[in-house]
């Protein structure tokens, strides 16, 4: 899947699945399309990115996309290029010691398999790299074993945190420029 840097910050890709898509930092605007977002995100994949059954997602939830902290976080969102609707996001979120990150990934249900969560990841691992951070993290249910099999195929290895959770870690000095 070839990708055109198209402005700062801004690729164009096609998923596996034949989606053209646009992958760029979240803007405050984007908040409106959050919430469409979620409602086509199952409720079982909203329970493997929450650890909890979601009913509705707070107002405080969709602020986050809107009220990000540019200094110690960010978000890309990606975009179906030819209506804008938002396919699927992943935030990073620098810990205190503003070496390590945490990072949070959800895709529209229906795209699972199509390779968008494997280009975001891309993305936010190009940018943790670019910023000089030294590991990215995430916390993983260990029932989840798409989100597994994708971190250790992008070089994440996985440690058991307990509580059924796996904790899927990349030092990114480790490896080299994608």
């Amino acid at each position: 899947m070839p990708e055109k840097d198209i402005g700062p910050g801004e690729l164009h890709e096609a998923t596996r699945g034949g989606e053209h898509i646009v992958i760029r930092e979240a803007l405050p605007e984007d908040k409106a399309l959050y919430f469409e977002f979620l409602r086509d995100v199952s409720a079982e994949d909203l329970r493997l990115r929450f650890f909890a059954r979601v009913g509705e997602l707070s107002a405080a939830e969709g602020d986050k996309v809107s009220h990000l902290d540019y200094s110690h976080d960010m978000m890309f969102v990606a975009l179906d290029e030819s209506t804008g609707q938002m396919l699927g996001l992943v935030r990073l979120k620098d810990e205190l010691d503003e070496q390590t990150a945490e990072f949070a990934i959800l895709v529209r249900s229906r795209l699972k398999g199509h390779g968008l969560g494997w280009l975001l990841m891309q993305r936010v691992i190009d940018y943790a790299k670019e910023k000089g951070l030294r590991r990215v993290y995430g916390d993983v249910l260990a029932e989840n074993a798409n989100m597994l099999q994708m971190s250790a195929e992008l070089g994440f290895h996985s440690e058991d945190i307990g509580s059924g959770i796996r904790r899927v870690v990349l030092d990114l000095h480790r490896i080299g420029k994608r």
